[in-house]
């Protein structure tokens, strides 16, 4: 769960980011954190890769819905007990699954998603604070993006993700009826709840967040019954009640992205670069001892 952390506590606390631990005294006493990372080494597609699949999300004026739909075989992945506040990843990496891609939540966590503990850049750059712990923040839907396509990238594939933030829950369902599981932004046990002032970034904006903010993927739908089929990170496969899903998913911005690409190259690894593979295992994390390191005892 995410919870809500005093400003206090979490500026006076040392914030832990690339190895180095930097001390916080005041709002506003923030220096730009360093790379956390190496870039993975880059690869164009091999030869032969599919050419990608263009998508038109866009729902057509005076379509009907289905009374009911559901994507069969998507399974959820829990966050728990790895990732006890990442539900953004772990919503993408049960997508990702659902597709036929190969990748566990810690390794896309760690080597895919942009994460800041210093509390420097929005949420619309980074994942803030620790997924591993159980008092992180958390990220919007253009990180998820990123790591996605990051992924995509490291794989040589021809898969993409597809940002639809803004649009209706309506929208949303037809993504299903064509057959696009949608990740989308909601709240822990569907509270209707609203973000509340943390503390002030270090580039200057203030941080707004939900302490019940959490993440997980749509696969299906039924208007009788009035419930969404969700695969939630937290809970497993559920249903949710179809008009409270609503409010709370208008609430938290109309977050959605959804994966596409060609179905005969779902899941492949086009990269033939033994240095990218190299690259992959050498960063995947064996424990934790990687994110409490200073530096300075080195």
């Amino acid at each position: 769960m995410k919870k809500l952390v005093l400003a206090a506590l979490f500026l006076s606390i040392s914030a832990f980011s690339c190895g180095t631990t930097v001390p916080r005294t005041e709002v506003g006493d923030f220096a730009a954190p360093t790379e956390s990372a190496t870039e993975p080494p880059t690869e164009p597609p091999t030869e032969g890769n599919p050419p990608p699949v263009e998508v038109n999300p866009q729902m057509p004026e005076g379509y009907e819905l289905a009374k009911k739909c559901v994507i069969d075989g998507f399974e959820a992945v829990l966050q728990n007990p790895e990732l006890p506040t990442g539900c953004e990843i772990t919503a993408l990496t049960q997508t990702l699954n659902f597709y036929g891609f190969d990748i566990d939540k810690v390794t896309l966590c760690d080597t895919f998603m942009p994460t800041d503990f210093d509390g420097y850049y929005t949420m619309d750059k980074v994942y803030i604070g620790n997924p591993r712990a159980t008092n992180g923040f958390g990220c919007n839907s253009p990180v998820i993006k990123k790591a996605a396509d990051d992924y995509f990238d490291y794989l040589g594939s021809d898969w993409y993700a597809l940002e639809l933030t803004g649009i209706s829950l309506q929208e949303v369902l037809y993504q299903i009826e064509q057959g696009y599981p949608v990740i989308v932004w909601s709240t822990i046990g569907q509270r209707e709840t609203h973000a509340t002032f943390q503390f002030r970034l270090g580039c200057g904006e203030d941080f707004y967040f939900n302490g019940f903010q959490h993440c997980l993927t749509v696969y299906g739908f039924d208007n009788d019954e009035g419930v969404v089929h969700v695969a939630d990170p937290m809970e497993g496969n559920v249903t949710y009640d179809m008009a409270r899903f609503e409010r709370i998913y208008n609430e938290m911005g109309k977050q959605a992205i959804i994966l596409c690409g060609n179905p005969e190259s779902a899941g492949q690894d086009y990269s033939t670069n033994r240095e990218k593979k190299d690259w992959l295992n050498e960063n995947k994390p064996t424990d934790l001892d990687f994110l409490f390191k200073n530096k300075d005892e080195e």
